[in-house]
């Protein structure tokens, strides 16, 4: 119920067109009057579609978010919202209170509606808005607001498609209209209402999905490794019957009865096993049943992986920042060579940090997160180097280096320029302050920031780059490399670890790649110094990290492993070997445990579909594959294949998670350069299934899927479908490992 104000009784009322300035994206009426002492007759019959409107239960529901504003968010003793600004910034976006948690659907109309004052006279903008992407409006109006209670209302039909997750949100920074000396001051809210007001419009949005109950790799299968589909029941009953395999022209080449029937936990559905180990031709087929349908079709064959394979190593290249990348629908002017300021500095001189790859959708440059991916694409050459060429398509190609080195170096020759020359601990990273819009590289033009030295950053970089001095042995770089990681190790040893890391400076909103605990950091800087160098003063100081402390992964927040693999790959052979590879082998029996027991063969449990659970997944291949070259299983070698056909297809959602190939592939994914193209990217292996649900997007489609069903190609869903370089750089290693074994 809306709450009564006493004001003065004066109707001001003003209608427009959405398609006028203030409105914009279909139909609309918008009035705007002071509220009267009575209760508003004839109010819209069903329920308000925003909860705790009247903030009745405080802030609940109620969120702001500050692009360089700076405001406070309360609940006054009368029951409004008061946004107290003390700097209102640049931007018109630069304070803004937010509400998430209502749908608008196609064709249908509402009316919108909330109470306003101010404690000045000011303009304000006030948006219902796609919550991702461009985050344009679906209506929106600027209003000039005062001292005296207005009672905004806008009636609208949605025009575009149904959206289960858009955003209501205030513009509160320098809006349009707003006096250049606007100061301290406070906005009151109150009485937010939505109501449908006629459904009658309403049309499929065609948002739906359409999937297969045969899931299969939709790339294809080599022909010497093993191939399963995963059938499901529709209707949830136990699977079984017979499948067929069949070709292009219509020929059954191969039946098998389904096997291994039962209730899958993580995806929540009845399975059973197609499996067709036996076909090794060359060709097209797809399996075939009678209660289940049809799968999406896949090839057999020995080159099926090479398209795949040199898209996901050219998306690096597509990556790269200070350069301009040569492609004709992602190339772009060189970007970000403005020079950066060392955060907390006060000197206004600019330094220049050129190169490495962006990071992920936006364009930061993070040295945890390019380690890791440096690290993978290292790894992945010296195990499996005949596997690249020199011909993917780079500036590089064709200079009788592998690709793969080339890209690498890009990433380690900007790495070297985040290291202080005076102390020799690294930047942890090097963004704007805030995320950029939905706008191509070139298009950030805002101040770059060195943010502080963190221990974390410098372990990686002292890995990473012991690393390369192996690795590139014949290149003049070596000794830069050798010298940048023991230099970096000298900072450690005279830096012990505070249990907090890094954290964003006041500001600076970009990724944060928190950790606070930088001993598996350090461990593998340790380690790879060892390999590389054979000193035994790194080898006695690795020795005093317990094996059973260190941590078992492989991601940019736990990289224990790449330490103990560095380790057991050293020549080495004692006790404490013996320690290290007890934990590596206790962590390789976990993945390849959950592998087998889920029957699309992922080595993931029930509750690791987190943020990147793609990433897990490729990297556990990865781990097969490392432990394989170990001590040779082949067990692990057909688990590292099962990862690879969960990414491409075989998994409950039918998806291929790497974009641009198989027959149902993401086309929305939240990455800066796609979204400004409209056009996606290929190559880039996206997130994946996250049951955490960490978006509002996610909230509203999601909750009622199982752990391994969350998923959705949706833009405004980044915690299903970001892309990230240290999600394609396992998978780059795991494509090779794979068709090399």
């Amino acid at each position: 119920m809306r709450k009564a104000k006493r004001v003065l009784a004066v109707a001001v009322a003003l209608t427009m067109g959405l398609t006028m300035a203030g409105c914009k994206g279909g139909t609309a009426d918008v009035s705007t009057e002071p509220v009267s002492t009575e209760e508003a007759a004839g109010e819209v019959s069903g329920e308000n579609m925003i909860q705790n409107g009247d903030f009745s239960d405080g802030l609940t529901n109620w969120m702001i978010y500050t692009n360089g504003g700076v405001a406070e968010q309360l609940v006054t003793a009368d029951g409004e919202m008061e946004i107290k600004v003390s700097d209102p910034g640049t931007l018109d976006y630069a304070i803004q209170p937010y509400y998430d948690g209502f749908s608008l659907d196609s064709g249908c109309e509402y009316q919108y509606s909330f109470d306003v004052h101010s404690t000045v006279e000011r303009t304000l903008q006030w948006r219902l808005q796609l919550n991702g992407g461009d985050y344009h409006a679906y209506v929106s109006d600027i209003i000039t607001i005062n001292e005296e209670t207005q009672h905004v209302t806008c009636t609208f039909k949605m025009e575009e498609a149904s959206d289960p997750a858009p955003r209501l949100c205030i513009n509160m920074g320098m809006v349009e209209g707003c006096p250049d000396d606007l100061g301290a001051h406070s906005v009151y809210f109150d009485n937010f209402e939505l109501y449908l007001t006629d459904d009658s419009g309403r049309t499929d949005s065609g948002s739906t999905v359409e999937t297969a109950d045969i899931n299969v790799n939709q790339i294809g299968y080599l022909p010497k490794e093993e191939k399963k589909a995963v059938v499901r029941s529709a209707d949830g009953s136990e699977v079984s019957g017979s499948f067929d395999v069949v070709d292009q022209t219509g020929k059954t080449v191969y039946t098998g009865e389904l096997q291994d029937a039962k209730e899958n936990k993580a995806s929540g559905e009845q399975t059973a096993i197609a499996d067709f180990t036996e076909v090794t031709e060359a060709g097209t087929y797809k399996i075939v049943t009678e209660n289940y349908g049809e799968s999406f079709s896949f090839e057999i064959g020995d080159d099926i992986y090479d398209a795949v394979s040199d898209s996901t190593l050219r998306m690096f290249y597509l990556q790269r920042c200070g350069t301009e990348v040569q492609d004709d629908t992602f190339g772009h002017a060189a970007c970000h060579t403005g020079g950066a300021i060392a955060y907390g500095s006060t000197s206004s001189a600019f330094t220049e940090v050129l190169g490495g790859w962006h990071d992920a959708g936006d364009y930061g440059r993070y040295v945890v997160a390019g380690a890791k991916a440096a690290a993978d694409l290292m790894l992945a050459y010296e195990a499996y180097g005949d596997q690249f060429g020199d011909d993917t398509g780079i500036p590089e190609s064709g200079n009788g280096t592998p690709d793969i080195l080339d890209e690498v170096k890009y990433e380690l020759d900007w790495m070297l320029q985040m290291q202080d020359t005076e102390s020799g601990g690294v930047y942890h990273k090097i963004t704007g302050e805030n995320f950029p819009d939905a706008v191509m590289p070139e298009e950030e033009t805002a101040q770059m920031y060195l943010a502080p030295i963190s221990t974390t950053a410098t372990a990686d970089f002292a890995a990473t780059m012991a690393m390369a001095s192996r690795v590139f042995k014949d290149d003049a770089a070596t000794q830069v490399y050798l010298d940048a990681a023991k230099k970096a190790w000298a900072y450690l040893e005279a830096t012990p670890g505070d249990g907090v890391g890094f954290k964003n400076p006041d500001s600076i909103v970009t990724g944060e790649y928190d950790d606070t605990n930088d001993t598996d950091e350090r461990y593998w800087a340790l380690a790879e110094l060892y390999k590389t160098t054979g000193d035994e003063t790194y080898l006695n100081a690795l020795k005093e990290y317990s094996a059973d402390k260190i941590g078992t992964g492989l991601g940019w927040q736990n990289v224990g492993l790449y330490g103990m693999y560095a380790y057991l790959t050293s020549g080495s052979s004692d006790d404490y070997y013996d320690s290290v590879k007890a934990q590596f082998d206790q962590a390789v029996d976990a993945a390849y445990a959950n592998a087998q027991a889920d029957a699309y063969g992922v080595a993931l449990g029930s509750s690791d579909y987190t943020w990147g659970s793609n990433m897990n997944v490729a990297n556990n291949g990865m781990l097969f594959l490392m432990a394989n070259r170990l001590e040779a299983n082949p067990d692990y070698v057909k688990a590292a294949n099962a990862q690879v056909d969960y990414l491409m297809g075989t998994n409950t959602n039918s998806y291929c998670f790497i974009t641009g190939f198989g027959t149902l592939s993401p086309v929305s994914p939240h990455h800066r350069p796609s979204q400004s193209v409209g056009q996606t990217m290929s190559g880039m292996l996206i997130g994946g299934p996250d049951a955490n649900l960490e978006d509002p997007y996610a909230k509203a489609t999601l909750a009622d899927k199982a752990p391994a069903a969350c998923y959705v190609d949706n833009v405004q869903s980044y915690s299903c479908n970001e892309v990230t370089i240290y999600w394609n750089s396992p998978l780059v290693y795991l494509l090779a490992g794979v068709e090399a074994e």
